[in-house]
């Protein structure tokens, strides 16, 4: 088994870069170790709306990203520790035993108490410290998850736990609500998220020579594809499955209510009734619209002027 180190903190480039390597290494297995600055993950097959609390991401500047594969809505901060963990697979279909069986016997050289629970989290007691997914594709099996080590938890619980989205109804895959726990304060002698990344590395990666970095090859064709398809509307809302929101509330000190439909990530059939609105504009401006917070905010300040922030959480 080898690692290649990314030293980046970019969530987009780091989602690439782990894409680029499960695709373009083929013959080896390969473990990867790498850190963000905050942002939050959704599954391939989740519903963004649903999933996380769009005030709360602008006020704290945090990013909302796609992954590859399935699963829930993760936060990642420098306190956090992700891993991939890629591996030959020719058929079948996800089985987590072998990879958390591997990490937990790593984590358990690291000193860290840990154990699985239920299908694919691992626990210390009955708190989760970390959740897993996987994707299987061309004879290779991606298996990753979070390890919280010593990560913002008050962050983690504003920004996509607390407040899901109850007006939207989608089948999108829900993120199952847990208590979490970080690793650090359940460790018998304390260290730093380095010292504890090393040693998750010498169990996993023990042969100096097995340690490599990425060549400029790798480097460059993982800012490739951060950009072509990270940072893509196509890629991050495009695959938003088809829902449709209905909510009520008070806009202006006036009763509101809003409903739309979207699939693709493009609006349709919106309804604004409120005193303060024009509904024939709003149904103009919006149906065909992309379901993004950019260009939605841009049609609420036309729609709602003072209150367009307001009725721009509502949407969302």
């Amino acid at each position: 088994m080898i690692t290649i180190y990314s030293h980046s903190t970019d969530p987009y480039y780091n989602l690439a870069f782990e894409e680029y390597i499960f695709t373009a290494l083929r013959e080896e297995d390969v473990f990867l170790l790498w850190r963000n600055r905050p942002c939050v993950v959704v599954g391939s097959y989740q519903n963004i709306c649903r999933e996380v609390r769009f005030p709360a991401l602008r006020q704290r500047g945090v990013p909302v990203l796609r992954r590859i594969s399935g699963g829930g809505t993760v936060y990642h901060d420098p306190g956090n520790v992700n891993y991939s963990l890629i591996t030959r697979q020719e058929s079948g279909g996800a089985d987590y035993g072998p990879g958390l069986s591997l990490i937990l016997e790593a984590l358990g050289a690291a000193g860290v108490p840990a154990r699985r629970d239920r299908t694919s989290d691992l626990v210390i007691g009955t708190e989760k410290i970390s959740g897993n997914a996987q994707r299987v594709a061309g004879g290779r099996l991606l298996h990753h998850g979070t390890l919280l080590f010593d990560a913002d938890l008050e962050a983690l619980e504003e920004l996509s736990v607390r407040g899901k989205g109850g007006h939207i109804r989608s089948r999108g895959t829900p993120s199952v609500v847990r208590a979490v726990t970080n690793i650090r304060p359940h460790l018998a002698e304390d260290m730093t998220i380095e010292a504890f990344q090393e040693r998750l590395l010498d169990y996993m990666v023990p042969d100096a020579a097995c340690r490599l970095e990425p060549t400029a090859e790798h480097a460059a064709a993982a800012a490739r594809l951060a950009e072509e398809k990270y940072h893509s509307w196509e890629w991050t809302w495009g695959k938003t499955p088809a829902f449709t929101c209905h909510r009520s509330g008070i806009l202006g000190g006036e009763p509101v209510t809003i409903s739309y439909q979207a699939r693709k990530g493009v609006l349709s059939a919106p309804r604004i009734d409120s005193p303060l609105i024009d509904g024939g504009r709003a149904a103009a401006l919006l149906d065909g619209a992309r379901l993004d917070p950019a260009e939605l905010e841009d049609v609420c300040r036309i729609l709602a002027g003072e209150h367009a922030a307001a009725l721009w959480e509502m949407l969302l």
